[in-house]
């Protein structure tokens, strides 16, 4: 009995964890911009060269575009959620790392 719902308790688990996943996105920076907060909005264009517009707050980020470890026309994976119609990013890299 302890082994059937450890094993329908691992599937709920591995079945909610799917929907959270955020958003992912490879591509060129094609724009940087430094907004009043201190937040940034960054513009990615993806593989079809579709511009993606993303809003940077998190500390990580945010401390790598001031320091200009992340610059227009890097290569960059973004993560990222949707929420209220905007794209919010959670991790940013280098693609080739950063």
């Amino acid at each position: 009995m302890k082994k059937l719902v450890s094993v329908i308790s691992a599937v709920v688990v591995l079945a909610v964890a799917s929907l959270s996943f955020a958003a992912a996105i490879k591509g060129p920076v094609s724009k940087i911009t430094k907004n009043a907060d201190g937040s940034y909005t960054v513009v990615v264009k993806d593989a079809s060269g579709k511009a993606v517009e993303l809003q940077v707050s998190d500390e990580v980020t945010v401390n790598k575009l001031n320091s200009k470890k992340i610059v227009v026309d890097d290569d960059v994976k973004v993560k990222y959620d949707e929420k209220d119609g905007k794209n919010i990013s959670t991790k940013m890299l280098k693609a080739a790392g950063c």
